[in-house]
């Protein structure tokens, strides 16, 4: 460490071992950011090619004499990138003269400057580089275009930088400047990588806070089956109270009216009235079943099922009727379609089961409001549980209602 914090010369440069064996990792934030104020006061000099600094042991020729140059500052680059991940930390706390005054004025120093060719290649790469760290950081403090609070992705300027520094490596025939190049773009690709990683973690539990969990509809068939990865991800005891929630958001995205109803009791987990444009309203009753193994509709869900329709349907008086009882969860058992019809022939309503990956293929389908009556209509003429197969109509009504209207706005504008 006393090496880096003594450098009066060239030759002190050339002299230092490979960042690997100082082991930055060992020190603390702040001894590593005074190890990057070194470094920079070493390296200036050298960047200006101050000829107090010129002098290297064992050099006579004017050639010599800028390899040594060259070779210095690329030795300084791999020292300075390194101790940069290790402190910035702690320029970024405010115990520091701050992390903006650091990085965005000294680039401007060294990018301004004039020394030669061989000094400009190298201020220029570690201008560039700068530039790429201080925009990796601000990407993690802006975030990612897709939530809206940046019109551009900040990512974008890291990839610009690393693609500058890639052109002005190439300017130079020099193999120290080639290898600089390199020190400088792994170590900014390093630290983009890992400011993409925070960012992505930051716009997540951003978009969370804002959508409450906003639907994923890949992981819809995951909830419903109870998958590793769903169960992981929320805890065994949340899965159930989680598809609930996917199922209420998904068919208010189609449209529907949701009213969720009590958990823990013996009733359906939501009530939703039909969008309407297309014949009268109606009410479905929506039960959500969760389960590892496949949905068999065991005898006490079809009894809660059953009473609940029997108790609620005399009371909807201020609701559009009740034209369908629809239980949505995982792949169903053998035994599923003969319950579900046992149980559709029993009530004075119809009771269909659909697959929640149905569900998925269905809203994925439709970019807008279902066809109320074509969904209702598809649903009664389906066999117990619904196929892929079943939801082509509804589908099929969708894109022609869509289809005659873009023609009808379309002869609008033309007249």
């Amino acid at each position: 460490m006393g090496m880096l914090q003594s450098i009066t010369g060239v030759a002190d440069v050339l002299r230092l071992p490979p960042p690997s064996q100082i082991r930055y990792e060992t020190y603390s934030d702040q001894q590593c950011a005074d190890l990057v104020e070194a470094i920079k006061e070493a390296w200036l000099p050298i960047l200006e090619r101050r000829e107090s600094w010129q002098s290297a042991e064992g050099s006579t020729s004017p050639e010599e004499i800028q390899v040594s140059w060259r070779t210095a500052s690329f030795m300084l680059a791999q020292h300075f990138s390194v101790a940069l991940q290790y402190g910035e930390a702690a320029f970024r706390s405010s115990g520091r003269r701050g992390w903006h005054p650091f990085l965005k004025d000294w680039q401007r120093e060294i990018l301004t400057a004039e020394f030669g060719f061989d000094a400009a290649i190298e201020r220029r790469l570690l201008s560039e580089f700068c530039m790429g760290w201080w925009d990796s950081f601000f990407m993690e403090v802006v975030g990612s275009a897709a939530m809206g609070r940046t019109p551009v992705g900040f990512d974008l300027f890291v990839f610009w930088t690393l693609e500058c520094i890639s052109e002005v490596s190439m300017a130079s025939p020099c193999v120290e400047h080639a290898r600089m190049a390199h020190v400088l773009s792994r170590s900014l690709a390093r630290r983009s990588r890992e400011a993409v990683d925070r960012r992505d973690k930051a716009d997540i539990e951003f978009r969370d806070s804002v959508w409450r969990d906003a639907l994923s509809l890949d992981e819809l068939p995951d909830l419903a089956s109870r998958g590793e990865k769903a169960v992981e991800k929320y805890g065994d005891k949340n899965v159930e109270s989680k598809f609930e929630e996917s199922l209420n958001l998904l068919f208010q995205g189609l449209g529907f009216m949701v009213i969720p109803t009590r958990q823990g009791q013996r009733r359906v987990d939501m009530i939703c009235i039909s969008p309407g444009g297309e014949g009268d309203p109606y009410t479905i009753l929506v039960e959500a079943k969760s389960s590892h193994r496949g949905y068999a509709l065991p005898t006490k869900d079809a009894r809660a099922v059953a009473e609940y329709v029997q108790s609620v349907r005399g009371r909807l008086r201020t609701l559009p009727p009740l034209r369908l009882v629809l239980i949505v969860g995982p792949e169903g058992a053998k035994t599923l379609t003969g319950k579900v019809k046992e149980l559709d022939f029993d009530l004075p309503v119809p009771v269909r089961y659909m697959p929640a990956h149905i569900l998925v293929l269905l809203r994925k389908a439709l970019q807008g409001v279902i066809p109320a009556q074509s969904f209702l209509k598809a649903m009664i003429a389906a066999d117990g549980v619904i196929t892929a197969k079943a939801i082509d109509p509804v589908i099929a009504s969708y894109r022609s209602a869509n289809a005659a209207h873009s023609e009808f706005v379309s002869r609008l504008l033309e007249g």
